[in-house]
């Protein structure tokens, strides 16, 4: 950001913005936070922050995270950048984290377990309750990811829904981070991370004043920062308001009831329980790799999630509800209805050529990737759910520096 000594209209903003965000997840006067342009950096900044306070105030050398499969994949870039190793819990029936398995993997170097309120892959919120429980018990820090829900839960609650706990209001709860470019409809590159208190946000901020110029002040991650989408964010939150968000969010309501039943009555499977806008579903009998692109030629761009055939996650397709869907979504499952008839007798398998090739670039040609037209993303989607996912990684690392000048 600008200078905020020559501009104080930008801390100014960003303290109202901060505000309004720590008041929608119950934070006290003592709840400090920073604007930051996405999920990631709020999520980098979280696991830097926890690593550098729990290696302050005990005896850790080889820092961990405990996540559940389901987190979001930022987590694991961060502890990449970070050297943090990851410890993976695996999931309940009902694809929520399982808190017993969580609690085992923890030792005295872990700084920090993670809860999802709701996750992406399957909108299905992890127990936040009893991970607060285990946070005090054992003296460490919980992060609660709410970028996708965090502006969607307290009004479904406003609204009569019976939410779980998972913000301030539970003891354990050390960060959140909190996404305003999604369902708080401001622009792209826009995030908050918030802190139980300033004596965790302290070790967040970064200062350095060991050199001829000016003393370098950052309270994220990037020194030169655009207020454009601080000043978007101000605007909207203060424009909409909370009767404009409640409105909104019924509005979501409706298309996702809506979605839900026509999804069961064409027989497909809704994985979980969703609490949030997002509905995940799947099928034992319809190739959904083929449904996908076929919804596609119709307009509808679904979220076709490959899954894993080595980890057991089945291929899904992920559908996150606005409020537009509200006056759509009787028109998405008739179109839906209509492919499903067409390709229920529909499976391709995986051509003969793919074992034939002779380089990548002959893979990406094969893939659509090389004159960017995508158009065989049904196999993409099928490779990625057959191979390994370390192969895949493997694999479209090299594709990426390929296509991308």
């Amino acid at each position: 950001m600008l200078n905020f000594a020559i501009f104080p209209s930008i801390l100014k903003m960003e303290r109202e913005v901060i505000h309004i965000v720590k008041k929608l997840l119950n934070g006290g006067d003592e709840v400090a936070g920073n604007y930051t342009y996405g999920g990631t950096e709020s999520i980098f900044l979280a696991l830097k922050t926890a690593r550098d306070y729990m290696k302050a105030n005990r005896d850790i050398t080889k820092p961990n995270i405990v996540i559940p499969y389901t987190g979001h994949p930022a987590f694991l870039k961060s502890a990449d950048y970070l050297d943090i190793e990851v410890r993976y819990a695996s999931l309940t029936d009902e694809y929520t984290v399982d808190v017993d398995d969580l609690n085992k993997k923890i030792d005295r170097h872990t700084i920090a377990i993670i809860g999802s309120a709701p996750n992406y892959p399957y909108g299905t919120m992890d127990n936040i309750k009893a991970l607060s429980e285990i946070a005090l018990e054992k003296d460490i820090w919980l992060h609660v990811d709410a970028c996708i829900g965090g502006f969607v839960l307290p009004f479904l609650k406003d609204l009569g829904l019976d939410i779980p706990p998972y913000d301030f209001t539970l003891e354990g709860v050390s960060s959140i981070s909190i996404d305003l470019h999604k369902y708080g409809y401001t622009p792209k590159g826009g995030s908050i991370i918030l802190y139980r208190n300033r004596g965790y946000r302290l070790h967040q901020i970064y200062i350095n004043a060991s050199w001829p110029g000016y003393p370098l002040v950052n309270t994220t991650v990037l020194s030169s920062r655009s207020a454009g989408p601080l000043a978007a964010a101000y605007t909207t939150l203060k424009y909409l308001g909370y009767r404009g968000y409640l409105e909104l969010t019924k509005k979501i309501l409706e298309a996702k009831e809506e979605i839900m039943d026509g999804l069961e009555r064409l027989g497909f499977r809704i994985l979980g329980k969703p609490v949030s806008s997002i509905v995940t579903f799947t099928s034992d009998d319809i190739d959904l790799f083929i449904l996908a692109e076929k919804m596609r030629s119709k307009g509808w761009y679904i979220q076709l999630q490959p899954g894993s055939l080595k980890m057991g996650f089945p291929p899904s397709i992920h559908l996150t509800i606005s409020p537009v869907h509200s006056v759509t979504s009787s028109e998405f499952i008739e179109d839906l209805k209509q492919v499903v008839e067409e390709v229920r007798d529909y499976h391709i398998e995986i051509p003969d050529e793919i074992s034939s090739l002779k380089n990548l670039d002959e893979l990406i040609e094969l893939l659509g990737l090389k004159d960017l037209s995508f158009n065989r993303m049904d196999l993409v989607n099928r490779l990625i759910y057959m191979l390994p996912p370390e192969e895949v990684e493997k694999v479209f690392k090299e594709v990426i520096n390929k296509i991308y000048p």
